[in-house]
């Protein structure tokens, strides 16, 4: 566990004991779906008592400024499902999360697109949902047209786009603000050669910006270039927080020998 000093500035990210939970349904239960006023009841007023499901149990450390930590398991450890507490999608069942900024997460880029939408109102959508005014989105645009490259269409449908072409949209939108709090799960790499190397830049750049990161990753390479810090995973538990390559060590011996 990373230790937070009294006299070190304080830590941007704080996790303290915390374990999530999530109801699943057995198999009798699946009786439920043929009546559905049935399952809203049980799932909103809990007259049923569910089994569950420990994703994560007693997770805990701390990030301060400047610190970038790499989240290291096998598929299936709970590193992105880590991230998406970190980033505010899933509420912990116990223990605390405190984040002294903001953090962004960057997952699913192109989630939140609207097929129908033209590629100018994609941008103003999805400008509002992170949180931005309209002014502040109307001043970003230009920004984002020219690093996309899709001035010519872009109020063309987004579904008339190629997937190369709402790739770009969508990676120019989600990087238009710089968080606090960078949290990536897996690096971020498609499209064509020239391209590749414009985003590669930007996330070289948001990270630089950043005053903290989490990564979750199977590159060990990518680790060592980025990260300060490791925190290996197993079954949703920490078995190692601390230095990044006492990670990797505790990591390749305990957890996959075999590498």
């Amino acid at each position: 566990m990373l230790k937070i000093d009294s006299q070190m500035p304080q830590p941007l990210l704080e996790v303290i004991s915390l374990t999530l939970r999530v109801p699943i349904f057995r198999p009798l239960d699946r009786k439920l779906l043929s009546n559905p006023s049935r399952l809203l009841s049980d799932l909103y007023l809990s007259r049923t008592r569910r089994a569950s499901v420990t994703l994560l149990d007693n997770i805990a450390f701390s990030i301060k400024p400047g610190e970038r930590l790499g989240l290291i398991g096998v598929n299936g450890s709970g590193k992105s499902t880590l991230l998406r507490v970190l980033a505010g999608i899933y509420v912990p069942t116990t223990g605390t999360l405190t984040v002294n900024g903001t953090a962004k997460g960057m997952f699913d880029i192109s989630m939140g697109m609207h097929t129908e939408a033209t590629g100018l109102e994609n941008i103003y959508m999805r400008g509002l949902q992170m949180g931005l005014n309209l002014q502040e989105i109307k001043t970003l645009i230009p920004e984002i047209i020219e690093f996309s490259e899709l001035k010519e269409v872009i109020d063309n449908p987004f579904n008339t786009y190629s997937t190369g072409m709402r790739m770009r949209l969508a990676f120019s939108i989600s990087t238009m603000i710089d968080p606090d709090i960078l949290l990536l799960d897996e690096w971020i790499g498609a499209g064509d050669a020239g391209f590749r190397r414009k985003i590669n830049n930007r996330m070289d750049s948001l990270i630089e910006q950043s005053r903290g990161l989490v990564v979750a990753s199977h590159n060990m390479s990518l680790m060592k270039d980025l990260c300060t810090h490791g925190l290996v995973l197993s079954n949703g538990s920490m078995i190692f927080c601390g230095g990044l390559a006492e990670a990797l060590e505790r990591y390749q011996k305990e957890i996959n020998p075999k590498s």
